[in-house]
């Protein structure tokens, strides 16, 4: 199916009927622009493409068939909406004239020794008037590399890659033998997909032949298992008739001969890890419950988009009911930019009665895992949990076809000599099944030995024989019998004529274009304005998803996505199943590096665009960063009201977490996005905060617009637990909130904080746990305070849940220690030692020493708690220690962070120690003017003065904790201590000749970055 959106809206409904020099009418307008690509002693190649855009790194080529490409022109006709100046540059490496009816805009030459060098080269403004306009842009090489990307500004808009919608042409535009290039770049396709290479080799190799896609069939080494013989005799007698789909021939006749060769071959492969295991008695309740949560993910999570919400018939299909409705244009196969010369980008794969070849079990564990049974199939993984496949599978297996029998057919009456099973293992061979299939009993794969030269190059092939698979009727006695249908055998016999004949360049952009329609992301997706979700098929998700889901179930657009995406992120969502929204029922499919790993690099190329391994950096001082975080606010630009930020959900249909945004997307296309979203999403929900380069909020940096998109960019490249921007709403349940006064709660609280804990809540977003068991601050977080619906609801004695992400952690273990020496304790095993009040598993017991003793708190006048507690000496069980612990918030600026302000009654002439915090790296230390301080970590003991000085401990997963000592006694030290994995961070109190009181104020700030400017603006008062 082909669905054109906003081509329509740009090329019919908002122009005018004329362009200057040429009168051009808007039903004959086709989409794209017509490439035609040159190079000597090469026949020119054509196609259609969206936009002028193009990468070809040294070495590779825009198509297999040529060595590089000399000249490229593209040809059409441009939608220019409103007169006025207009100004055309590109990023440019080669030599680019472009006119705009018959005028020129652009001229230049740039050179580049490596693609990722080329210049932005400016052009000159020039005045356009309306109308559908003829263009025309040729680009030459004049070195390796080559690369453009055409980008304009205009009246209303800023400098953006011009829109595919604005570009069209006419039929006649296209070369003569532009049908014919469609016609063999189907056959090729048909040829990859229906795996011909496998039996078929050319008489001489050819470069080309490593061109081709690899695809197989699945491992059949235990389908016995797997499948039901019954089902397996079905399929081999017409695999189409059960799978319309199907790209798998026909190898059997109609015969007596023929049924008792697959009845051979059947119980063969019956025989491979056979019998199907009988499936285990459920519960009926609970199977019924199963069945409905399948037949909803089945929809919701994206099955349907590609098998039909009918799993025996064609899907539902988008009525349009309103008869005023515009009349949509006619797009063929050769119109479009993804469909490769079949009926379109878009294809479904009719499931059948699949519980006649699977039980429910058998079908789970293939859908948690495809690949382990076909690695190069059109089957994703589509990261679903045990349950969901469970439910998906007992949906499915739902459907059987009763004329089916699940077990082996009847045996025919003539038998072989060497036994059925042996006689089915020689078929697999002889017919070539295993040219396509692997099997392996007990690891030994068996070899082909089928082999089927191909004509050679530029001949005829033989298509009117029967012993051809491209006869008009093949005879099923001695060739495979495919499904093809005219067209198909038509386009096949063009690709052979002359497929194999090319220098067989590698072409990441043609391979790249290929894989979309290979597999199917058009089904979700649409890019370039086709595909995309089925309309009706959309309804029926939004009436299945939840509330916060249902506003929106449709992907992201594939238009740009090369240019979007930063490279890391890009391989993640291919390969690593990375999700924007996690939250969405809705797939991202998972085809396998093998499969579609090159997409990384492809893609951008394929947008003019390079790969982008850097992360977006901007001026990020406190001052633009506190700006930041207000813009974000409900006072600001109030992005949180759709968007989660740092995993806290926003207020109505979610939007992409923006404390990922830098890891996510490109700084330059972020920029783009701020500026116009409808033009790089025409109907997107984000509003249009800035116009004209003005913002409509002045209070910051005077209203101007870039100043203020770099400081969101700036607070929100904190990443993950970044300070929350003010108004952040907390999500529904039964939630505690902070106004005016800290609150209090003992509870439940999750992270290894113990069942004794006290969660404090402080105004301004600031939270932090106390361990009363552990005598110990565990962590702290920010944003909103807790929502109580597990600790409180239902059978209750849950853990809380954190309304915000955490900023610091503590490290394991009560952290005060008494020695009668220098040498500080080993603060991992006292960690994990219930004396020191280490929490232990349900129903343990423990009847040893308590050493740790919570002694209550205290509240001040504004509400805020004073903790108390004591450490007994562990030899004597005499109390040793006693302190007075007051958090109180620091003010928010690049970090979240605590002041910790102690009052420690110490005993004479032993030394005391504080663990502050670790770190996984080596930590630095900075004196009071912020410059770095010598420290020598191969030092027996590593140690430097405390007061004023500030210690920087880098985290693993990210960021760094700071210390800082706001005051304390004089002689106060930090003991650096190394630990498995890297060091801790300890304060060494001077002794004292006599029991004494030590005061001192320790500052904890959770840095998102370890990054020097953000260091500069912390503040400890």
């Amino acid at each position: 199916m082909l669905r054109f959106g906003w081509l329509v809206v740009s090329l019919i409904a908002l122009t005018p009927d004329v362009g200057r020099g040429q009168s051009v009418r808007r039903a004959d307008l086709k989409p794209g622009l017509v490439l035609t690509i040159t190079e000597p002693n090469q026949s020119p190649l054509s196609r259609l493409e969206p936009a002028v855009a193009l990468t070809l790194a040294p070495g590779e080529s825009p198509h297999p068939k040529l060595t590089a490409g000399e000249s490229f022109t593209w040809k059409g006709y441009i939608n220019i909406l409103l007169p006025g100046k207009y100004r055309f540059d590109a990023d440019l490496a080669g030599q680019l004239t472009v006119s705009v009816d018959g005028k020129p805009v652009f001229s230049a030459s740039s050179p580049a020794e490596a693609i990722g060098s080329a210049q932005r080269v400016r052009g000159v403004e020039v005045e356009l008037l309306p109308g559908i306009q003829p263009f025309v842009a040729t680009l030459t090489r004049v070195g390796q590399p080559l690369r453009v990307d055409l980008i304009w500004s205009g009246p209303g808009f800023t400098a953006e890659p011009i829109p595919y919608f604005f570009f069209g042409h006419l039929p006649s535009q296209r070369p003569q033998n532009f049908a014919a290039a469609v016609a063999q770049e189907h056959g090729r396709f048909l040829f990859e997909e229906h795996g011909c290479i496998h039996c078929h080799r050319p008489t001489q190799p050819t470069a080309m032949m490593r061109t081709l896609v690899e695809r197989t069939g699945p491992d059949l080494t235990e389908i016995g298992r797997r499948a039901y013989p019954g089902w397996l005799d079905a399929w081999l007698a017409d695999p189409r008739k059960l799978r319309p789909n199907s790209v798998m021939p026909k190898l059997f006749a109609d015969t007596p001969a023929g049924q008792a060769e697959r009845y051979a071959v059947t119980a063969y492969l019956a025989s491979l890890g056979g019998p199907v295991p009988e499936p285990k008695p459920v519960d009926g309740n609970q199977y019924r419950k199963s069945i409905g949560n399948g037949s909803k993910l089945f929809i919701t999570a994206g099955c349907a988009a590609c098998h039909g919400d009918k799993l025996t018939g064609p899907p539902t299909q988008f009525v349009n009911e309103d008869l005023d409705a515009d009349e949509k244009p006619v797009f063929t196969p050769e119109d479009q930019f993804y469909s490769l010369g079949t009926a379109g980008p878009t294809g479904y794969y009719r499931l059948g009665h699949v519980g006649s070849k699977f039980t429910a079990e058998g079908l789970a564990r293939f859908l948690l895992n495809p690949h382990a049974t076909n690695p190069h199939g059109r089957m994703p993984n589509m990261t679903l949990s045990g349950s969901e496949a469970t439910d998906i599978a007992r949906f499915l297996a739902r459907q059987q076809d009763d004329t089916l029998t699940k077990a082996m057919p009847r045996e025919p009456k003539q038998k072989p000599a060497e036994g059925w099973i042996a006689f089915g293992q020689k078929l697999v061979i002889a017919k070539g099944c295993i040219n396509c299939h692997t099997i392996a009993p007990g690891g030994k794969k068996l070899t082909a030995t089928l082999s089927v030269p191909l004509p050679k190059p530029q001949a005829q092939p033989q298509t009117d024989a029967a012993t051809s698979c491209l006869a008009e009727k093949p005879n099923v006695t001695q060739v495979p019998v495919f499904a093809l249908n005219v067209n198909q055998k038509a386009a096949l016999t063009a690709f052979l004529q002359t497929g194999f004949h090319g220098t067989g360049s590698e072409s990441p952009v043609y391979q790249t274009r290929h894989a979309i329609k290979r597999f199917f992301c058009l089904n979700c997706h649409n890019r370039d304005g086709e595909g995309g979700i089925d309309p009706a098929l959309s309804d029926m998700m939004k009436k299945l998803e939840n509330a916060q889901n249902a506003d929106d179930v449709q992907p992201p657009r594939l238009t740009g996505a090369g240019r979007k995406l930063r490279t890391p992120w890009l391989h993640q969502v291919l390969t690593q199943a990375g999700r924007a929204r996690p939250w969405m029922t809705l797939r991202m499919p998972q085809y396998g590096p093998q499969n579609v790993g090159f997409l990384t690099h492809g893609l951008p190329k394929l947008e003019g665009d390079v790969t982008d391994e850097t992360i977006g950096k901007v001026a990020d001082t406190p001052a633009t960063i506190a700006a930041g975080r207000e813009l974000a606010g409900k006072t600001g630009f109030g992005c949180v009201a759709c968007h989660d930020i740092s995993g806290v959900p926003g207020g109505g249909t979610r939007g992409p977490d923006l404390a990922t945004i830098n890891q996510r997307v490109r700084h330059e296309w972020y920029v783009r996005w701020m500026h116009q979203p409808q033009r790089l999403v025409p109907g997107t929900k984000m509003p249009q905060n800035f116009i004209n380069g003005r913002s409509q909020i002045d209070r910051f940096f005077q209203g101007e617009a870039d100043p203020q998109i770099e400081a969101l960019w700036a607070y929100l490249a904190l990443g993950p637990g970044l300070p929350l921007p003010p108004g952040m709403e907390p999500p529904k349940g039964v939630v505690v909130a902070v106004k005016d006064r800290p609150e209090l709660l003992r509870t439940f609280m999750p992270d290894n904080a113990g069942t004794k804990a006290i969660a404090v809540g402080y105004p301004g977003g600031v939270n932090l746990v106390f361990d009363a068991a552990q005598a110990r601050i565990g962590y702290g977080w920010t944003g909103s305070f807790l929502n109580m619906t597990p600790v409180w609801t239902n059978r209750g004695g849950q853990p809380a849940i954190l309304l915000g992400p955490k900023f610091w952690t503590a490290p394991a273990g009560h952290p005060w220690a008494v020695t009668a020496s220098r040498t500080p304790p080993d603060f991992t095993k006292r960690a994990e030692n219930p004396a020191y009040g280490r929490q232990l598993p349900q129903d343990a017991l423990y009847n040893g020493p308590r050493l740790v003793h919570f002694e209550g708190y205290g509240l001040d006048t504004k509400g805020q708690p004073t903790f108390r507690y004591s450490l007994d000496d562990a030899e004597t069980g005499k109390k040793a220690l006693t302190v007075a612990e007051k958090p109180t918030p620091l003010p928010v600026s690049v970090a979240a962070g605590l002041l910790r302000t102690f009052a420690v009654q110490a005993p004479a002439g032993q030394t005391v120690w504080f663990l502050g915090g670790e770190s996984s790296g080596a930590p630095r230390v900075y004196g009071p003017s912020g410059a770095p301080l010598p420290l020598d970590l191969k030092a027996a003991e590593v140690e430097t003065p405390a007061v004023g000085s500030r210690v920087v401990l880098p985290r693993r997963e990210r960021g760094a904790a700071v210390l800082e000592l706001a005051s304390g006694p004089p002689g106060t030290h930090w003991r650096f201590v190394p630990k498995e994995g890297g060091w801790w961070a300890v304060l060494r109190l001077p002794e004292t000749a006599q029991p004494a009181v030590a005061e001192f104020s320790l500052a904890i700030w959770g840095l998102n970055r370890d990054d020097a400017n953000l260091l500069k603006g912390l503040k400890a008062r």
